[in-house]
């Protein structure tokens, strides 16, 4: 008889046990949707511009790129990677990564100092428009981390018509 009653004690503390950690990833997914990126410059879409005027693409090593990441969960999460891709009218221009791991502290804004990686070198062979209006996008993914357990992956796609943002998306939310 006390063998039963040692089996369903331990029976109960592993049910209650998987309830707790079941309720423990959906509270952190739940607050990790909380998070927005929005592009706060368009300084990197002008040297692009310049550089579509100028054909020459050789001199510039990288262009800075700032982008501001909102966390507006209760929790630090953990920005483990950035791959996003930069293109121009439809072609690849170059590629945007993250160096180092960035900690983003709940409930407060983050201003993230990328930089666009070039890959392109002959800019005629491109097909661009140099006279008109171009769409600079820029698409890829934002690796957050709210634990050892749980990375997620936050879309980001920013669309640029001549000098207007005419669409941009991040994660869970719209920014407008």
């Amino acid at each position: 008889m006390a063998k039963e009653g040692v089996k369903f004690l331990y029976g109960s503390a592993l049910v209650i046990g998987v309830i707790a950690v079941i309720q423990y990833f959906r509270r952190q997914k739940r607050l990790l949707k909380d998070i927005c990126i929005s592009n706060t410059s368009l300084d990197w879409q002008s040297v692009l511009s310049g550089l579509l005027s100028s054909n020459q693409a050789s001199s510039m090593s990288g262009i800075p790129l700032t982008l501001s990441v909102v966390n507006n969960s209760k929790i630090d999460v953990t920005l483990k990677d950035v791959d996003l891709d930069v293109s121009v009218d439809g072609v690849s221009l170059g590629y945007v990564d993250l160096k180092e791991e960035v900690e983003l502290k709940g409930n407060s804004e983050t201003q993230l100092e990328l930089t666009i990686t070039l890959t392109v070198s002959d800019w005629l062979s491109l097909g661009v428009a140099l006279i008109g209006t171009n769409v600079y996008k820029i698409r890829g993914n934002f690796v957050i981390s709210a634990s050892v357990f749980e990375t997620l992956n936050y879309p980001y796609y920013v669309v640029i018509t001549g000098s207007q943002i005419t669409d941009e998306q991040s994660g869970e939310c719209k920014v407008s």
